[in-house]
């Protein structure tokens, strides 16, 4: 997992998209590769790790800032990611350990997928 993590900050360091997809959809795989009762001891990880950075002193803006990216599969992987690590309690508190910033914009961008007819982000 610390892996993952440290490929993720270097592709946004670096402003590969593709990079960053790639580190997302692996982590996806690897959730949904496992049985659903056990798929919470991955998000356990993902949140022990701090994938998303959360629980550093950016707090909130790394995850603000890939989700603020206008780029659809990137936009794909992260909310596919997200809706792993927020189907458990741990990770809902994890999402909200700073503020509702993460949630407002969750929703947003929801909002902004629902909006459009073909399903794509704007």
């Amino acid at each position: 997992m610390g892996e993952h993590k440290q490929r993720l900050i270097q592709a946004k360091m670096k402003n590969d998209i593709h990079g960053v997809i790639e580190v997302l959809l692996s982590l996806r795989v690897n959730a949904l590769q496992i049985a659903p009762e056990l798929r919470k001891n991955l998000v356990y990880e993902i949140i022990r790790n701090d994938v998303f950075l959360l629980n550093s002193r950016a707090k909130n803006q790394f995850l603000l800032e890939l989700m603020a990216i206008e780029n659809p599969s990137l936009r794909h992987a992260l909310l596919s990611l997200i809706s792993i690590v927020a189907s458990t309690l741990k990770g809902v508190e994890y999402l909200l350990c700073n503020d509702q910033m993460v949630i407002a914009t969750l929703i947003q961008i929801m909002t902004q997928v629902a909006e459009t007819e073909d399903g794509t982000v704007n």
